[in-house]
């Protein structure tokens, strides 16, 4: 009894030292130096005095708080909020100071800050404020002359990939803006090729309206994932830019100018590229591309497949030997106490791609059958862009203004392609054979105007928008068509040739003019209404002529593929909405109803059989949506949101135009299609601690189609496929995703780490040979990244694990797929101003019943070179890329019932020698006057 009664007492003891032990508190009052007001929703983090690591954080509730149970030790509070600068102070908790108070820490204002004032301490990484997620920048080191895409590969939950895409939690961002206004049509790689990391003060991401949206007011469910740069107030005023040239072996070349200049009111930049390598990029980045063009016309990495594009067609996505050549121009301003504003891009580009190549692909047929398709082609392709875009905004008076912008561009290409292609039956035997050549040349324009006025009206959140749009585009094109098809019977014997020798001239153009309005209407402080009109009309010419040659040339007209078709559409849009709003709670539900008038008429047969040719057609398309957000603390929210679509059949799928270019594939139109229902629903939920910078998000999403229009592929014993557009009957196309991510610093080592994992599946239909076929498919997709970044070193790397399922009912072919995918970068600065750098990947696709070889390819560049100047903005430095030479060109893809291997030709191994300045001159923002 005695040794219990002894244990009791020790333990109460040592409970009671511990108790004492963390009985020690921190606490006070946050105000507004100014004001005096005491400020809610205040940041209070505690960190250790030694090393900064995180003991406890809270918020601010009525200017007061505090922090228990802490241990005795020197400490530094933290306090940070978006309107005022941080502040920090330090303090001791011991036996004699148990209690620290800090009575009416008065916070400052950041733009009331003089520029000598400062304030030592930690700033907050990451910030939430609604749906929009707020990375300090200052936070995330980066080497010197970084530019933004640097930036963002540090922050929590971004991924820019070695083609340049940018993608935030899973979705891939569209749009970055700098200070809320588009740089180069808000095209994301050029401007995180651009503007410099230590420029930026803040990196804002949000899901941002459609153009159409914007306009018209009339919400239309598209969120576009954008990026809005706040660049810091020392930084707004100066010069900065780089130039670049690099030689390499086998006459590879790179040469790159860009020279800005940016004031408060004004920005100016101007640039030029040119090279054979496939990459340009200003960004010191090897794995880059930059962009021009309407759609842009984009560079990258010869290593990797991503896209290139001009606004004419042309692109380059990593197959054939490219040559390139853009310049760009860029012009914004305010003036007239920023009452008008312009922001104008001029763009100049050209592409050329030779290409040489080979594919098979099988296309499944039912009852286990197929046929495999061999094809060899060369090609030639060259495309020339000039493009220009204007927006003028202008404030009329305190209630009222007016938006214009201006939009042009024209472009011509030029393509020449040989095919030869021959298909297999499933026993082996010979089913049909292609030689073809196509020479084609092109030109086209497109324009257009939109204005927007908006009056506020006398009551407060009461207005009227006026809006109003024109736009016309035209295209002409000739071209020479020459086909040979042969085609064998079930034993494989010769039955016939089918001779195609054919000059195809086209024009086409097309006008639409639209007018609408906008009313909004507060039905109390938290409710408001939204109803809108809009009245559009089109109209589309499109001629294609096919004339067989003869003794005289090519003057004998096929009126079997010649077309004449005239389509003219009237649209009236009506939509309302309804949307509540409070600081934690947001609701907006509304229905969109539009009513489509179509009239197209077949000129061609009009006038040769002298019958009607008229198709008159009219859709009724809804658009119901609703969104939901709830913010269940400050650190936390949840989402909703559900939005159904009408999609009428379009044109092509109504009445194609006739055509014989593939003789192996042909479309039919089908007149009787009717719209289809596309619903879908999603849910998302995030959580932050901004005090440890780390958090997770999770997102679900479902879709389905009802009435959905899928194709009808018919396959004749001579392998010729027939392509046709019918309303699916009795069952639904669907879809469904699981997305799940968490980020954080692993403290001890101070590096961050973001597991994931996604899950995503489907279930579409089509008809082969008039029997149905369902696919259904899914993909578990597991990975995880890390990394590390300072300024002498920073490293990462990333895995992603993927297994997708596959079943076709009418096949029992496995083609269920499993890989693996990695990615490394290292940066390590040597002495004497000296790196060393590499950047690799890895991939791995198993073999299956359909390719019967694994593939496997490892894509390593590394670097080495030396900085110089005091600055390190002049750098030589010496690359090479694919050092095991393994971008052989070779491509895999396959569904249920399609399988495609090909190879190509593309830049494989080479060296290069580069010397770049990075140069910036910034001034010092005017003082606050006292």
């Amino acid at each position: 009894m005695r040794p219990l009664i002894a244990i009791t007492l020790i333990c109460c003891c040592c409970a009671f030292s511990a108790f004492s032990q963390s009985n020690f508190s921190v606490k006070g009052t946050v105000t507004d130096t100014t004001s005096k007001a005491l400020l809610d929703d205040a940041t209070i983090t505690v960190l250790t005095a030694k090393d900064s690591l995180l003991q406890k954080f809270t918020y601010s509730n009525k200017g007061a708080f505090e922090l228990t149970n802490l241990k005795p030790g020197k400490y530094l509070l933290l306090i940070t909020n978006d309107t005022y600068a941080d502040y920090s102070a330090a303090f001791t908790l011991d036996d004699a100071h148990p209690v620290v108070t800090f009575k009416n820490i008065g916070m400052i204002e950041r733009s009331k800050l003089l520029n000598e004032v400062m304030i030592l301490g930690k700033a907050a990484a990451i910030k939430i404020k609604g749906d929009t997620t707020i990375f300090n920048a200052s936070a995330f080191e980066t080497q010197k002359n970084a530019k933004v895409d640097d930036l963002l590969k540090q922050l929590p939950g971004m991924n820019v990939d070695q083609n340049g895409k940018i993608t935030f939690q899973g979705e891939q961002v569209k749009r970055i803006l700098v200070d809320g206004d588009e740089f180069f049509s808000d095209d994301p790689v050029l401007v995180s090729r651009t503007v410099r990391a230590d420029m930026v003060a803040r990196v804002k991401v949000y899901d941002d309206k459609s153009e159409t949206s914007k306009l018209t007011g009339i919400e239309d469910g598209v969120k576009i994932k954008t990026i809005n740069l706040e660049t810091r107030d020392d930084k707004k005023k100066g010069v900065f830019g780089k130039l670049q040239g690099e030689i390499g072996n086998s006459g590879f070349y790179t040469g790159q100018a860009m020279f800005n200049k940016f004031s408060p009111k004004e920005k100016i930049s101007v640039y030029g590229n040119m090279s054979n390598t496939g990459k340009v990029g200003l960004s010191g980045n090897d794995n880059t591309k930059f962009g021009s063009g309407v759609n842009g016309v984009f560079f990258s990495d010869g290593m990797v497949s991503g896209i290139l594009s001009g606004s004419g067609g042309g692109s380059y996505n990593g197959i054939g030997i490219p040559e390139a050549k853009d310049a760009g121009l860029h012009y914004d301003a305010k003036w007239n106490k920023d009452k008008q504003t312009i922001n104008a891009n001029y763009k100049i580009g050209a592409l050329d791609i030779n290409n040489v190549g080979s594919s098979i692909t099988r296309n499944t047929l039912p009852g286990n059958d197929y046929n495999t398709s061999i094809s060899k082609n060369t090609s030639h392709n060259y495309d020339f862009s000039n493009n220009a875009d204007a927006i003028f905004t202008t404030v009329i008076d305190s209630t009222s203004s007016l938006n214009a912008t201006v939009r042009t561009a024209t472009s011509r290409g030029d393509d020449q392609s040989d095919a030869n292609t021959q298909t297999l039956r499933s026993n082996g035997f010979l089913r049909n054979t292609n030689q073809r050549n196509i020479d084609r040349s092109d030109e086209r324009s497109n324009g257009s105007l939109s204005l927007n006025y908006i009056k506020r009206l006398k009551k407060k959140g009461r207005s009227i928008s006026l809006s109003g749009s024109a736009t016309h585009s035209e295209s002409k094109s000739e071209e020479y068509l020459k086909s040979n098809l042969s085609t064998y019977n079930a034993q494989g014997n010769f039955l016939k040739d089918s001779i195609i020798d054919q000059y195809k001239p086209a024009n086409a153009n097309n006008n639409s003019v639209g007018v609408g309005f906008n009313y909004t209407e507060p039905l109390s402080p938290a409710l408001n209404l939204i109803a809108g009109y809009r009245l559009m009309w089109s109209n589309n010419d499109n001629k294609q002529l096919s004339y067989n040659k003869s003794g005289n040339g090519y003057d004998q007209l096929d009126d079997r593929f010649s077309n004449d078709f005239s389509t003219s559409t009237s649209t009236n849009l009506y939509n309302l909405r309804l949307g509540y709003s409070k600081p934690k709670l947001n609701i907006n539900a509304g229905l969109t109803v539009t009513d489509v008038d179509l009239k197209q008429t077949d000129n061609f047969i009009a006038a040769a059989l002298k019958a009607n040719a008229v198709i008159q057609r009219n859709f009724i398309n809804w658009n119901p949506n609703a969104n939901f957000r709830y913010q269940l603390t400050r650190a936390s929210s949840v989402n909703a949101n559900y939005n159904g679509y009408t999609f009428q059949p379009t044109i092509n799928q109504l009445q194609p135009l006739r055509q014989n270019s593939d003789p192996l594939n042909i479309q039919l139109g089908n007149q009787n299609l009717k719209p289809e229902f596309y619903s879908s629903y999603g849910l998302g939920y995030r959580v932050y601690y901004d005090s440890s910078i780390s958090g997770y998000s999770f997102n679900a999403s479902y879709s389905n189609t009802v009435n959905a229009i899928i194709s009808n592929r018919s396959t004749d014993t001579a392998g010729v496929n027939t392509y046709q557009y019918i309303n699916l009957q009795g069952n639904q196309n669907s879809g469904w995703r699981l997305y799940f991510g968490s980020y954080g610093k692993v403290t001890k080592f101070e590096f961050s780490l973001e597991p994931s994992i996604s899950v995503n599946g489907s279930t579409n239909y089509n008809y082969v040979n008039n029997q149905l076929n369902r696919v259904r498919s899914i993909t578990y997709s597991p990975g995880a990244r890390v990394s590390k970044s300072k300024q002498n070193y920073s490293y990462s790397f990333g895995f992603n694990f993927n297994y997708t399922a596959n079943a076709s009912s009418q096949q029992q072919v496995n083609n269920n797929t499993r890989g693996f995918t990695s990615n490394l970068s290292l940066y390590t600065k040597l002495p004497f101003n000296f790196y060393i750098g590499t950047d690799g990947s890895y991939e791995f696709t198993a073999k299956n019943q359909v390719f019967t070889d694994d593939f496997h390819r490892v894509l390593l560049k590394a670097n080495f070179g030396k900085n110089f100047l005091a600055d390190e903005s002049l750098k030589v430095s010496i690359t090479g890329y694919d050092l095991f030479n393994q971008n052989t060109g070779y491509r895999r893809s396959g569904t249920a019932d399609n399988f495609t291997e090909s190879r190509n030709n593309t830049i494989m191994r080479y060296f290069m020698l580069s010397v770049s300045w990075d140069f910036s001159k910034f001034s010092k923002p005017a003082q606050t006057k006292k």
